[in-house]
């Protein structure tokens, strides 16, 4: 799991689920494509507040609270973002992938 940087340009935005009671769905809004849909989690309240309006992905990547569910939702996007990037066909908006860890070679 490596950290990502995304051009400023990538938002995301969450919405109420109609599908499922008590979930949030998060979209990315890239430019020249619109909505494109990313995953959906568990509803809270805050994230809901955080994200209702778009907001730029790397604030959501690198925001640091003592809030949990943000935090939870920060860790989620980290852990997804590889499957994202090539899901969604995102390599054009990615400025740079973290360096591996001086033990990616052991592996």
């Amino acid at each position: 799991m490596n950290k990502v940087s995304i051009k400023n340009n990538v938002y995301v935005v969450a919405k109420v689920s109609s599908k499922y009671k008590n979930k949030l769905d998060y979209y990315l809004i890239i430019p020249g494509r619109g909505y494109e849909y990313a995953f959906t989690k568990n509803y809270r309240k805050s994230c809901y507040i955080f994200c209702k309006s778009p907001i730029l992905l790397n604030k959501v990547l690198y925001n640091r609270s003592h809030n949990i569910p943000l935090m939870v939702l920060k860790k989620y996007f980290h852990h997804n973002m590889s499957y994202l990037i090539d899901c969604l066909e995102l390599d054009d908006f990615v400025l740079k992938r973290g360096a591996k860890n001086k033990y990616h070679k052991a592996a």
